[in-house]
């Protein structure tokens, strides 16, 4: 971007702040404590052999597709991504990168022989929203006829609103969900925060370094629009379909028109439930601010 901006990072289920804070070399414990509960893994083995992966990892990728955090534990590599908002072309997208991955995970060993270097990937979906019923999931992505694509690449979804839920229902849930779930929970106010992480020293120490982040303020090379791209691109993309299939019926010019008015309105309206301003609701959809006042 031409210029920099200042942006409170406070929010951590925005895009930057995810990584900002997920990435402090400060919060190695926060982070290695979640990853080593998912995986069922030695603490203390998982914070001596977990490395950071540049996303550039993967520096064949094209277009807007790229994740948040890459992690690399011996043979697993963990994609990590923070979804802020729902939309019908995001869980595709994100099984489409975690499959470029996997097809870079092969070496030639001779003419027309490739060999799999065996890693498993998971891609760890953390959802600002409630999805589905099920707080938790784990499944292999399926290719278009239902058949398993391969055992290497495995998907673990968090919806964080749903295990909000499920925490004031007093349900038990894991120690990795809900220093997960914090993520979620730091857009409360204060009291309801000290209350959530009480005796959980990992989270009151990740607490501390959320405030020194928010006080100290950070100074980045991109705005909130970049966040947006992928958002916007996943918004054309579908509406283009819905578009071109309402074509069939009705013509394909007045089918597109139609199909991309509906889906902006629809994603407009699960924007707005899930509490984004709507300057940048506007922005990403191109409605009015009345017009969305009115969904």
């Amino acid at each position: 971007m031409e210029s920099t901006i200042i942006k409170d990072i406070g929010d951590l289920t925005y895009d930057v702040g995810f990584k900002f804070f997920f990435k402090d070399s400060r919060l190695r414990p926060y982070v290695v404590s979640i990853i080593a509960d998912m995986l069922h893994l030695d603490y203390s083995y998982v914070y001596n052999n977990m490395k950071y992966l540049d996303v550039e990892f993967v520096n064949n990728l094209k277009g807007l597709m790229r994740s948040d955090v890459i992690l690399e534990i011996d043979n697993i590599i963990l994609i990590i991504e923070m979804n802020r908002i729902n939309y019908k072309f995001l869980h595709e997208l994100k099984i489409r990168y975690a499959s470029f991955i996997y097809s870079k995970m092969f070496r030639k060993v001779k003419k027309n022989k490739y060999v799999y270097n065996g890693k498993k990937i998971i891609l760890v979906m953390i959802n600002a929203f409630a999805k589905n019923k099920k707080a938790v999931s784990t499944y292999r992505p399926v290719n278009e006829y239902g058949k398993v694509f391969t055992k290497y690449i495995e998907v673990k979804e968090f919806n964080l609103e749903r295990l909000k839920i499920d925490w004031y229902n007093k349900v038990t849930i894991s120690k990795h969900e809900k220093r997960l779930l914090y993520l979620l929970m730091t857009r409360e106010i204060k009291s309801e925060i000290a209350k959530f992480i009480k005796g959980d020293d990992i989270l009151m120490e990740a607490e501390k370094i959320r405030d020194d982040l928010e006080n100290g303020k950070i100074i980045l090379d991109y705005d909130i629009e970049l966040e947006n791209e992928m958002i916007k691109q996943g918004i054309r993309e579908t509406a283009l379909e819905e578009g071109i299939a309402a074509g069939r019926a009705k013509g394909r010019a007045e089918g597109r028109a139609e199909g991309r008015a509906e889906e902006k309105k629809e994603n407009a309206k699960k924007m707005k439930e899930n509490g984004i301003p709507f300057n940048i609701i506007s922005k990403i959809t191109g409605l009015s601010k009345k017009q969305i006042m009115m969904l």
